[in-house]
């Protein structure tokens, strides 16, 4: 009797035990992600593991994930290379739910390198924009010191002609020179440019239609109209302005 309860307590345990857990899912893919210039690429070696199972899941995980890297990858040079690992992996542990999936991505973590030809289109890349640079500010600098010379030093005879003094002290007889006269009135006799802004006004192109469109005696009672407006925002200086009083009509 004895033996038979110990039988039975045998099989009573066996089958309360739990199965083993099943493994899970992993892959290990290669990716090539594309960076912030065109021809110089990231080369990458991703590891990914996830929870659930539907057909497929292996080609969903790895969509996912390579769009998921291809986006951060595609703001950054290859030269950051090590930052932007850094940066994947350090949110690598948290779950991320698979869209239009019962996947969940439970752990990212990415290898990355840089090819030779990578390195050498990137460094490329910043060599020429290293001149672009420098060949901008060269201009920006010389247009602001020729400006400098016609505002400030050719459009005024006498700081023209210290200005010369200042370069070549034993040449006293230039300094009497009538050219320094001569550039100055060149230089003053320009139009003055009107800016974009005025030029583009709506209402100053409304004003100059209506006026383009009236007549001799339409132009007088418009000339008494503004005497008046101009009055009454004490602008006599302005009123003054608009021609002979007795082309004007009357209040």
């Amino acid at each position: 009797m004895r033996d038979l309860w110990r039988g039975i307590s045998r099989d009573w345990t066996s089958g309360s035990e739990k199965p083993p857990p099943m493994p899970t899912p992993s892959d290990t893919f290669e990716a090539t992600l594309p960076s912030a210039l065109p021809g110089a690429n990231f080369q990458a070696e991703v590891t990914v593991e996830w929870r659930g199972r539907e057909p497929e899941a292996e080609a969903k995980i790895r969509a996912f994930v390579w769009d998921h890297l291809a986006r951060w990858a595609a703001a950054r040079r290859v030269t950051v290379a090590s930052h932007l690992a850094d940066l994947i992996n350090a949110r690598g542990v948290t779950e991320t739910p698979v869209p239009q999936t019962c996947l969940v991505l439970t752990r990212l973590h990415v290898r990355i390198a840089v090819p030779a030809e990578s390195l050498a289109v990137t460094t490329a890349w910043e060599v020429a924009e290293r001149r672009a640079t420098l060949e901008k500010q060269r201009r920006t600098d010389e247009l602001h010191q020729l400006r400098w010379l016609r505002d400030e030093i050719f459009a005024r005879p006498d700081m023209a002609r210290m200005y010369w003094h200042l370069h070549h002290p034993a040449d006293l007889r230039s300094m009497t020179d009538a050219t320094f006269d001569q550039i100055a009135a060149q230089l003053g006799g320009d139009e003055r440019v009107v800016s974009p802004q005025a030029e583009e006004d709506p209402i100053s192109v409304l004003i100059g239609k209506f006026l383009a469109g009236l007549g001799a005696d339409e132009r007088r009672h418009l000339i008494g109209q503004l005497d008046r407006v101009f009055r009454s925002f004490d602008r006599t200086d302005l009123a003054g302005q608009l021609g002979d009083p007795h082309d004007r009509v009357g209040s």
